[in-house]
């Protein structure tokens, strides 16, 4: 992946999980992208969030929702009906155990 791609990876999780949580995530057309994003936020040296991502991911069969969105939607419904299964998970991303605007910075100028 180019920098550019990972940019755009790493900056739509945080946009969507920032604003509606992994369930948004998934349910978007940026969850089309959860195993490149999981390589984006490695890539990068944001290890911690990589994990809370898998973690997240890990909640579907086969640990990784499917990359067609309507499947992937269907699932999130049963894994997730009442939109509160991935909470915990939403706190820990959204408490940047990693800076991530730093580490895509100096990523992108390396």
């Amino acid at each position: 992946m180019d920098p550019k791609q990972i940019t755009t990876l790493v900056e739509n999780l945080e946009a969507e999980v920032n604003n509606g949580g992994f369930d948004q995530f998934f349910y978007n057309s940026t969850g089309d992208n959860t195993e490149e994003a999981i390589q984006a936020l490695e890539a990068i040296g944001a290890s911690s969030m990589a994990e809370i991502l898998r973690r997240a991911a890990g909640k579907f069969p086969d640990g990784m929702p499917p990359k067609d969105r309507v499947a992937r939607q269907d699932l999130l419904l049963q894994i997730s009906p009442d939109g509160h299964a991935f909470e915990d998970l939403d706190s820990q991303f959204c408490g940047y155990p990693d800076d991530l605007s730093g580490l895509l910075a100096k990523y992108v100028s390396s």
